[in-house]
């Protein structure tokens, strides 16, 4: 899958610049976007810059300094849970590929981040009542997208197997009118057990990758 990926990124003409955000805590963010910058990075040979913008728990910049010599030296990290984080991507002057982690209790900084970014990942656990408490982070989404195009998928984690919560909070989803991933990250300990590692199999989110990227240009 990995090869897969690499080929499709070759094909791009622009860097990877993706969000991943949901204004609710528990939902595997800092998984999803530590995994997608690594999956980036193992890809391409373009930089990628890993931006933490949560103010609240910064497990993101943890992870990275958790990880210290292992971590790659193509994946830089920023700290910058701003108001301004917009700016402060833009002064960068990256011309590489950007992941933003956001955090789950501050909408200006997800609509920050979406101003520098194409697509939205919105990690959601997998059953109704979870599913119900998307609206705030679409409330947020729609507010930039009224002035870019914003590529929005739902990304189900920690998904158990064999029940039927998955199936019901896809048609949740449905009823909804939006799009969630066909890929589901499992609830596993390779993902559970990741943090402050820098590992060698990425699991499913070279997958998640791909279908983000291809459903924009389909």
């Amino acid at each position: 899958m990995s090869e897969q990926l690499e080929q499709l990124l070759a094909q791009l003409d622009e860097p990877v610049q993706v969000t991943v955000g949901a204004l609710k805590g528990g939902v595997g963010k800092s998984t999803t976007a530590v995994h997608l910058a690594l999956a980036l990075a193992k890809c391409s040979p373009l930089p990628v810059m890993l931006v933490d913008a949560d103010p609240v728990n910064a497990s993101t910049f943890e992870w990275s300094e958790f990880a210290g010599d292992d971590w790659p030296s193509s994946v830089t990290v920023n700290y910058w849970p701003s108001a301004n984080l917009a700016k402060r991507v833009r002064d960068s002057r990256h011309t590489g590929h950007v992941v933003i982690d956001t955090g789950p209790s501050d909408p200006a900084i997800l609509r920050q981040a979406l101003m520098v970014t194409d697509h939205l990942v919105v990690p959601v656990a997998p059953t109704p009542a979870e599913v119900s408490r998307i609206r705030p982070t679409l409330e947020a989404a729609a507010e930039v997208g009224f002035n870019r195009d914003i590529s929005l998928n739902v990304l189900f984690t920690r998904v158990k197997p064999n029940t039927r919560s998955l199936r019901e909070a896809r048609e949740a989803m449905e009823e909804q009118g939006l799009h969630a991933l066909a890929t589901a990250v499992p609830f596993v300990l390779q993902y559970s057990q990741a943090f402050g590692t820098v590992p060698d199999d990425l699991g499913v989110y070279p997958t998640v990758l791909i279908e983000t990227l291809e459903r924009t240009r389909a």
